[in-house]
This record gives structure tokens, C-alpha cells and sequence, in this order.
């Protein structure tokens, strides 16, 4: 593998800084989904912060969100919980104005009836997606260079549970191949630094050509929708996406870094609503 490929992708990830927290909250009488909790979140930091507002929903001046909700990665839990991460560099008021308006959001109150919860514990996420001690704060981690998490010599999965939004031409890809998921974590890149990811966009070809050499069985999965609410649009939306797995045979080889980078940014289309998250299953790392 070329070594300009190589250091042009780590000066991409080496500019993602992620924040992420798990988020507990009190136990309430409404369906927590992304979509509402998002929705009222929104609500309550366009009220206190607009320009902040327009930089984490509205992308100014990248042109990409700065956030996204998904749910636990670590399996169910006793109480209703999600995961918030932020992208970017965000100072300590920006930070502060952030968890203001979580916490007004929730005191409003959620679904019809306006039941109000609070965040009962809030738990930075390392890199590796293990829980850190409570705090708001968080000093984030880079991309670059993060470990594939289980052993890379043995066969994996790239398991997404949620709903994986792909397009070409408009149509909805129902079995990607590692070519269209590389396509799209460059994309992604190249989206949240847009600077530094100009040469790693630039050289996608070089990239595909490395996932499609990568034996890889056939996606394996079904359509599933998500269906959200718009507020601007006073209407249920349909997102259509695919769950399943793709198997890679002789684990990731020279895409490591780069799949890795993904399961934090998530891939395709409506990755605020936790669309795109990736997984990587296979056999454990010995300790």
C-alpha cells in the first residue's frame, strides 16, 4: 500500500476530534426515540444559541452537522439511555450552552402530554467505547490510528443494526460491497475536514481498488425504514436503509484505519438519527 495514502488519510483523522457521551435518563412514560429527543434538543439550543445552532444542525460553515444521537452500542440497559457525540472543536461556553440546553429540553418535557425527565447520569465515552467516569466534560480523542478491536488476521463483520442509508443514482443500495462503504467513509472524511480530506477524496480510486482486492463475502441483510418526524415539513418522513453484515474474510487489511474511523462518524445518509452505525464483530483480542 502507498505510503502517501496512507499519511493523506492520517492527516484527515488526525483532525476528527470525537466527544461522546452515554446519557441516562430518568426513567419516563414516552418512547424515547432519537428522533424526538433530537427534535426537542433542537428546539431548546435555537433558543439560546442560534449561531451555535447553525453550526452543529445547519453545518455553517462546513457544510456537515457537527453531531449525531444514536442508540447504546453496548446493549440494552436497565434505563433509557443513548449516545451523544459531538465532532469538532467546540470551546468550554460552546460545550457549557450545549448541556443548558439538554437539560431545558428535557424539563419541558416530552411527548404529548409533556413529561418532564432529566439526565440522570451523563458518562464520556473513550475511544474504544468503554465508560468513563460522569462528567460534561470531555477532552475528546483523535481518529488516527485507533486499534482494530478484535484480532485483524481472522475473518470479521461489519454489522450495522441501524439502518444503513446508501444511494446511487438515487436508489437505495440493498447489498453494499466494502467499495461502497469505503466510497462512503471517505466521503464522510473528507465532509468533517474538508481541508485536510481533499487528498484522500482525491485519491478514492486508489482506495476503492484496495477494498475491492479485500475478499469479502456478499452482504448479507433486509431493507429496514426509519420513520421520523419533520417539524419544518409537518410530516412523517420515511427513511429507507438495509441492516445486515458484510464479512470480511482475511479481516480489514489495508482499510483498518479507515473502517475504524467509521463506526464513530457512521456512514451514508441521516446519520444525526443514528443511521450508518458500524460495528466491527470477530473473534476477540487475546490479553
Amino acid at each position: 500500500m502507498s505510503e502517501v495514502l496512507l499519511n493523506n488519510l492520517h492527516a484527515v483523522l488526525s483532525r476528527l476530534c470525537v466527544r461522546a457521551w452515554r446519557m441516562t435518563l430518568a426513567p419516563v412514560e414516552v418512547e424515547l426515540t432519537v428522533p424526538l429527543l433530537r427534535g426537542v434538543w433542537g428546539a431548546a439550543l435555537y433558543e439560546i444559541d442560534r449561531l451555535l445552532y447553525e453550526i452543529l444542525f445547519e453545518g455553517k460553515p462546513l457544510g456537515t452537522t457537527g453531531y449525531l444521537l444514536r442508540p447504546c452500542t453496548q446493549g440494552p440497559t436497565a434505563e433509557p439511555a443513548l449516545e451523544f457525540v459531538l465532532f469538532g472543536p467546540l470551546d468550554a461556553r460552546g460545550l457549557q450552552l450545549v448541556w443548558t440546553a439538554w437539560d431545558v429540553a428535557l424539563q419541558r418535557g416530552l411527548g404529548p402530554r409533556r413529561l418532564p425527565t432529566h439526565l440522570q447520569r451523563t458518562q464520556p465515552l473513550a475511544w474504544d467505547g468503554t465508560l468513563l467516569q460522569p462528567s460534561r466534560l470531555h477532552p475528546g480523542f483523535s481518529l488516527a490510528g485507533l486499534p482494530w478491536p478484535v484480532r485483524s488476521d481472522r475473518p470479521c463483520r461489519l454489522v450495522f443494526l441501524s439502518p444503513l442509508r446508501l444511494l446511487r443514482e438515487q436508489q437505495l443500495l440493498l447489498s453494499p460491497t466494502l467499495a461502497d462503504l469505503t466510497l462512503a467513509a471517505l466521503r464522510r472524511f473528507s465532509a468533517q475536514a474538508p481541508e485536510a480530506g481533499k487528498a484522500s477524496w482525491q485519491e478514492r480510486s486508489a482506495w476503492l481498488e484496495l477494498a475491492r482486492r479485500q475478499p469479502a463475502l456478499p452482504f448479507r441483510g433486509q431493507p429496514r425504514d426509519l420513520i421520523r418526524y419533520s417539524g419544518r415539513q409537518r410530516a412523517e418522513i420515511e427513511l429507507r436503509g438495509v441492516v445486515g453484515e458484510l464479512t470480511l474474510l482475511e479481516g480489514p487489511g489495508p482499510l483498518a484505519d479507515l473502517l475504524c474511523a467509521a463506526t464513530w462518524l457512521h456512514l451514508g445518509k441521516s446519520t444525526v438519527q443514528g443511521m450508518g452505525l458500524m460495528t466491527i464483530q470477530g473473534e476477540p483480542l487475546s490479553l
